[in-house]
């Protein structure tokens, strides 16, 4: 089996997540960790068990060992990262949203394509085994053809005890921060979109604080999204065909279960994540990395791009 040296820039929460994921990733090996502060780098790479603490994101790029990149910086900083680490030669994977625009995530996704070498978003809801689940179940035909799906991320979220969420110079709004998760299950689980229709609520800050979408997918399935930082509402994905539906009740961005209903009967599907649900995309990540066909991508370039011209309202 083949061993990766993971770097990690950034030492926020998701960074520890991330870090904490790997130790139940075959082949992933805890290796460098950088941030601007020598003392949390330090600290960081102390806890979780990282060889090499870093007071610079350049000291990762420099560093002939580091084989792997994961980006968690603050929303504003990720294409620079990105463009950074892929210039050094390494493999990036980079946490939601891979940038701000869907133009600036094609550039990023060409220059890894002309220097041979993997960039992915990580966009974890993807690789649950429960939505994989879902995915399989809605592609085979259990529930017939889908006709609607709807899918909600609505959460309460206040300026005091999330202050990026509302701030857009590091790119704040609930697009940037919730509404990948309903478009993705969209995506996934009924395909590409044609169309799209809006209504927004933009806040003091001037952020994104509410929104409801409607969309028209190439497979002729109509989709009602909504996310937001206004109310609180369960986080669940339900897709109904003409024959039955699948539905996640329950926390569909890190799903352990899934149900099938059709005619006849009911069936759930328990299917619990490992590494706090982490450590798969670092798995399909490696796997990418070790010559695996893009074909078999879970969350391919293709999507990241669509999800935001839809965010931004480009259809």
């Amino acid at each position: 089996m083949s061993t990766f040296n993971w770097a990690i820039i950034g030492t926020g929460n998701i960074a520890g997540a991330m870090a904490e994921a790997l130790g139940s990733v075959p082949g992933a090996r805890r290796f460098a960790v950088a941030s601007r502060s020598a003392g949390k780098a330090q600290k960081f790479a102390e806890h979780w068990g990282f060889d090499r603490p870093y007071a610079d994101y350049s000291d990762v790029y420099a560093d002939p060992g580091v084989d792997i990149v994961y980006v968690a910086t603050p929303n504003a900083c990720h294409k620079q990262n990105i463009l950074d680490a892929l210039a050094a030669g390494k493999h990036v994977l980079c946490e939601k949203p891979l940038t701000l625009s869907p133009e600036d995530s094609i550039q990023c996704f060409q220059f890894a394509e002309r220097s041979g070498l993997v960039l992915m978003e990580a966009l974890w809801t993807a690789f649950f085994p429960a939505m994989q689940k879902a995915v399989e179940l809605v592609q085979s035909g259990s529930i017939g053809k889908p006709r609607y799906l709807n899918a909600n991320f609505v959460s309460l979220r206040n300026p005091h005890s999330h202050p990026n969420l509302f701030d857009p110079d590091l790119g704040g709004g609930a697009s940037q921060d919730l509404g990948i998760y309903p478009i993705a299950a969209a995506l996934l689980l009924v395909g590409p979109v044609k169309s799209s229709s809006s209504e927004v609520v933009i806040g003091p800050s001037g952020v994104d604080e509410m929104v409801a979408m409607s969309l028209a997918h190439e497979n002729g399935t109509i989709s009602q999204v909504a996310f937001g930082f206004r109310a609180e509402l369960p986080v669940a994905v339900r897709v109904v065909g003409d024959m039955g539906e699948v539905e996640i009740s329950d926390n569909f961005h890190h799903p352990q279960a899934v149900t099938l209903k059709t005619r006849d009967r009911s069936r759930s599907f328990d299917l619990p994540s490992i590494g706090k649900g982490y450590a798969h995309e670092a798995i399909a990540f490696q796997k990418l990395v070790s010559g695996g066909s893009p074909s078999e991508q879970l969350w391919p370039a293709s999507f990241t791009v669509q999800s935001q011209r839809i965010l931004q309202g480009s259809y």
